[in-house]
């Protein structure tokens, strides 16, 4: 993420060195440059929170779950989970 949103600035003040002055296409540069930051950064964020919270749930740490609470743990108050129901007949 730090990589892309430093080659993100490098292209930016580069485009801005390039373009002379003119105020209008500066001002287009830095908004597309800074959109693009906003971008990379929130979609790292969010993906590393996903990542997080499916790491949490699959050590058994999630909400709703008790701590430590795994396979074959009985937890006073809480029902049993049944498995797939076996036809009759």
């Amino acid at each position: 993420m730090l990589g892309s949103n430093l080659a993100i600035v490098v292209v930016a003040v580069f485009g801005v060195w390039q373009l002379g002055g003119d105020k209008a296409v500066i001002v287009g540069v830095l908004t597309t440059a800074f959109t693009a930051i906003s971008g990379v950064t929130t979609a790292y964020l969010g993906i590393k929170a996903v990542s997080n919270t499916a790491q949490n749930i699959a050590l058994g740490n999630g909400a709703g779950r008790p701590p430590g609470g795994g396979v074959g743990v009985v937890v006073e108050g809480v029902p049993a989970q049944r498995g797939p129901e076996t036809p009759v007949g």
